[in-house]
């Protein structure tokens, strides 16, 4: 299993947290893919370290400046991704997930559909078929 991260803010613990706790399976790569705007995941990386625990090898990849959805629909194909998690950042009154026009974009992207997952702190579109 393969396991796409989609960092958007470097204060992003607690998606980070539920993905490594209860998403990703031991012995599966998980990729943390930045935003071009966050500039580094140390402080990230060291708050859920030691990554022994969670028996998950990861890469930390970055998206280009100018990124399109399709830039992550394609980084999910070159990586044979079977989910993508994002974090939630945002919540309305009622305590519904708020989604922003990013996550909006790749739950609807033509080319890729799996199953929609909503957890505490992250949405987890997993299964993921591509239609290439």
């Amino acid at each position: 299993m393969t396991t796409i991260l989609l960092i958007k803010s470097a204060d992003q613990h607690p998606s980070v947290r539920e993905t490594l706790d209860s998403v990703a399976e031991p012995g599966e790569t998980v990729y943390f893919l930045r935003l071009p705007t966050v500039r580094c995941l140390g402080e990230l990386i060291q708050e859920v370290n030691p990554m022994i625990e969670y028996d998950v090898e990861y890469t930390i990849s970055c998206l280009p400046t100018g990124y399109e959805v399709a830039d992550v629909v394609d980084f999910a194909v070159d990586v044979e991704a079977d989910r993508i998690c994002i974090g939630i950042f945002e919540r309305t009154l009622t305590g519904k997930a708020r989604i922003d026009d990013l996550t909006q974009s790749i739950l609807l992207h033509e080319h890729v559909s799996g199953d929609l997952v909503v957890g505490d702190h992250a949405i987890i579109l997993e299964n993921l078929d591509y239609d290439q």
